[in-house]
């Protein structure tokens, strides 16, 4: 076990302590994506999204909400094959709770 001074962002709970204050994880995502944000939510780590019971839900290491963007931001020490096909589904769990019952979506 790790003594608290040896941790690193990339350990699963600093990542959460530090995230978890607004002002670090605006910063983060103002570095990350290289532009101004101006107000995020108050940022919830190891958020659940379970959108149907029969099918599998995720948990996102970090969720914010912007003005008018949802923010995941997640932490990968592992290199996984299948990334990309789990990127495009936590963007769909997220997708479908934020869309709206009977509401018409205009593209």
């Amino acid at each position: 076990m790790k003594n608290f001074e040896e941790l690193t962002l990339k350990d699963n709970f600093m990542f959460g302590i530090v995230m978890r204050n607004e002002k670090l994880c605006k910063k983060a995502l103002e570095i990350i994506l290289q532009k101004k944000i101006s107000k995020i939510s108050i940022p919830e780590d190891e958020k659940v999204i379970n959108t149907d019971p029969r099918t599998k839900g995720i948990r996102l290491d970090v969720y914010c909400e912007g003005e008018d963007t949802v923010y995941d931001i997640e932490m990968q020490n592992i290199e996984y094959d299948d990334l990309s096909k789990r990127i495009r589904y936590y963007q769909s769990m997220m997708d479908m709770r934020l869309l709206i019952k009977g509401r018409i979506m205009m593209i």
